[in-house]
């Protein structure tokens, strides 16, 4: 079994992660330990796969030590700038890393399934609308980025965004392809974050088996 650490456990994701993982039915994972602003992150030398849903700056610095236990991650935080990206790809060479905007499965076989209309369609414009709760301080979302760098890689054509914070919102996505006569929309709409809670601990999984290295939930995934 896996001895998971959660940082951030004190916060919306952490919280649910540390009670999914405890509450297993498939018993993948054993002692499941957190800690949060004010713990002792040395907590981390007793996991196998340290899990951080938390700030870029808080989330560096994990990453860092981890590095340094030489633990795997799993990092679901969002809004990092280039220079932090540098560092995750250098903290990867030590450790085996999976980094995602989102963790959702049903996400990733969108992104999956943007990129192949985008390639069927290269003549059309890309427009993608985020939607989220009020709290989320990042737009565009991670993951609406996220599509819409696989797009670009895939047609070399610029994406436009539009972002909205409303209430309570878990996330809503939406991709539209238009043409001189038609448009094509793909959405995914999330109920529960129970989606991204799930997906952290399937990366959490797969993880502890891998070399060094900067992983994706598609690799995860196997798409």
């Amino acid at each position: 079994m896996i001895k998971l650490v959660i940082a951030g456990s004190n916060g919306r994701m952490g919280r649910m992660i540390m009670h999914m993982a405890m509450n297993d039915e498939k018993h993948r994972f054993g002692p499941v330990l957190g800690f949060d602003v004010e713990d002792d992150p040395l907590v981390m030398k007793q996991g196998d796969v340290i899990i951080d849903f938390t700030t870029p700056e808080a989330s560096l610095n994990h990453l860092q030590q981890a590095a340094g236990l030489k633990k795997a991650c799993v990092l679901g935080t969002t809004g990092f700038t280039p220079d932090q990206e540098r560092v995750i790809i250098e903290a990867a060479r030590n450790i085996a890393v999976v980094k995602s905007s989102n963790m959702s499965l049903g996400v990733n076989v969108f992104f999956d399934a943007a990129q192949k209309i985008a390639r069927s369609l290269p003549t059309y414009a890309v427009h993608i609308q985020e939607t989220h709760h009020i709290h989320k301080k990042d737009a565009p979302s991670g993951t609406a980025l996220q599509v819409g760098k696989l797009i670009e890689e895939a047609t070399e054509k610029k994406v436009t965004y539009e972002s909205f914070r409303e209430g309570e919102v878990v996330g809503d996505h939406r991709v539209i392809f238009k043409g001189p006569a038609d448009r094509i929309e793909l959405v995914h709409h999330a109920e529960s974050r129970d989606i991204f809670a799930a997906g952290a601990l399937q990366a959490a999984q797969w993880v502890a088996a891998q070399k060094p290295g900067l992983y994706k939930m598609s690799d995860v995934l196997g798409l």
